[in-house]
């Protein structure tokens, strides 16, 4: 199945007229017994038997059971090993082969209007992840979804007892169930002599999560009460740490949307209005240099109709006239040039099916967005996903010019794209 392209399947016959057209089979008694394909539960006779463990685990593991097993979720591969010596031989190889196996995009985590988390895989069928993230539900009541960095959700909790200004921000790794709160901003107040922290609201995160590293996060966060400093959190030393590369400095007006990690370094979109800029920054905080934006962004609004991403190891910008609707993708192929190569201009409208009527008469939006989103790019194909923010979203192959839908019934109108990650985090 192509990137992109939505799952299937096809209604058979009932089991009641299968079975009328085809009577169970009778076994003779001399027949053997069928083998339980699951080592846990074969009956003591099969026992004596049986191959040693390893040779056991070696002949199953080429069997349906390690299908199914690489279709549970990774918290439960891990308790399986509990049940026996084979089992915990045959998921550990599992596991193995899990984290091993490189990961790319599986869908996407979006939130609905009714206040529920939802993920929708890249290729249809069952959810890959539980959206409703149950091991938050002991401490938490609701939650919504700020952002989604590669594998780490940034989630915004609200408690059992908790008004709607009093809610924390957690980082949490859907796939492996581990989690961690943000702790209150404060550092020692090198201007006051009192023993008093500098204290401040954190109210604008953002999360960075490098799969190269997955043993860390970083959190970045703009602080309303100081436009010079950058507060930086690390997983690694569990604290707040002031950035002061600032100073001269536009203000970091960010939309985690139009932001994006890249070769170690993150990159925030500027979109203003006289001259839109990339800031580059390192880990620490510390801006490094600023790249142009293309010259066809002037005028772009975050979040709206222009943002950047990665695809194939390249950065890549894009804008979506809000007039025409007619989308330009940049990709940035040499860093010391900083010189954009425009990758392809598409007539967003007629993907959608839309004749040059409809398009007049949906000409003004009536909150002055954009009737078209472009919400995210593959990062490893020339594909890119859109919606039209009513009830349809599909991605665009832009080598093949193929269009795939992905729904149609307004469940999915775009969201934050996932790609796993099964290893183990330094969460506090």
């Amino acid at each position: 199945m192509p990137p992109g392209g939505a799952g299937g399947s096809e209604h058979g016959r009932t089991g009641e007229e299968q079975n009328q057209n085809h009577p169970p089979a009778i076994r003779r008694r001399d027949e053997p017994h069928p083998a339980s394909p699951f080592p846990a539960v074969a009956s003591q006779k099969q026992r004596k038997k049986r191959k040693p463990a390893s040779a056991a685990a070696e002949s199953v593991s080429e069997g349906p059971l390690v299908e199914i097993l690489a279709r549970l979720p990774y918290r439960s591969l891990c308790r399986f090993q509990c049940v026996s010596k084979q089992w915990r031989q045959l998921c550990s190889d599992t596991i193995k082969t899990i984290k091993r196996a490189p990961q790319t995009l599986a869908g996407f985590f979006h939130n609905r209007l009714a206040g529920n988390l939802c993920f929708s895989n890249l290729s249809g069928g069952r959810p890959l992840v539980d959206a409703s993230l149950p091991f938050l539900r002991g401490r938490y009541q609701r939650f919504k979804l700020q952002q989604c960095s590669t594998s780490l959700l940034l989630c915004k909790c609200w408690g059992w007892l908790s008004e709607n200004d009093e809610f924390d921000f957690v980082v949490c790794n859907p796939m492996t169930e581990q989690w961690t709160v943000l702790p209150p901003i404060e550092w020692p107040d090198d201007k006051d002599d009192d023993d008093d922290p500098q204290c401040f609201k954190l109210r604008y995160p953002f999360l960075v999560f490098d799969p190269a590293v997955p043993s860390r996060f970083v959190v970045f966060a703009l602080l309303i009460e100081s436009v010079d400093d950058v507060a930086i959190y690390s997983s690694e030393t569990r604290q707040w740490t002031p950035s002061s590369g600032w100073e001269y400095m536009e203000y970091p007006a960010v939309v985690p949307d139009c932001a994006v990690f890249l070769n170690g370094m993150m990159h925030f979109l500027h979109l203003s209005i006289d001259d839109p800029f990339i800031a580059v920054l390192d880990i620490e905080g510390e801006v490094c240099r600023k790249i142009a934006a293309p010259d066809g962004m002037l005028g772009a609004t975050p979040g709206y109709y222009g943002s950047v991403g990665c695809s194939q190891g390249l950065l890549h910008a894009w804008y979506m006239d809000p007039h025409d609707y007619e989308l330009s993708v940049w990709v940035l192929k040499d860093y010391a040039t900083e010189e954009w190569t425009l990758r392809h201009a598409i007539d967003v409208p007629q993907l959608f099916g839309e004749t040059e009527s409809d398009q007049e008469e949906d000409c003004d939006q009536e909150d002055g967005s954009c009737k078209y989103e472009m919400f995210a790019i593959h990062p490893e194909y020339n594909v890119i996903f859109l919606t039209d923010r009513k009830a349809v979203s599909l991605s665009y192959d832009m080598d093949s010019g193929q269009v795939h839908p992905m729904c149609a019934s307004g469940d999915f109108l775009g969201g934050l794209p996932f790609i796993p990650c099964f290893a183990d985090l330094a969460l506090g």
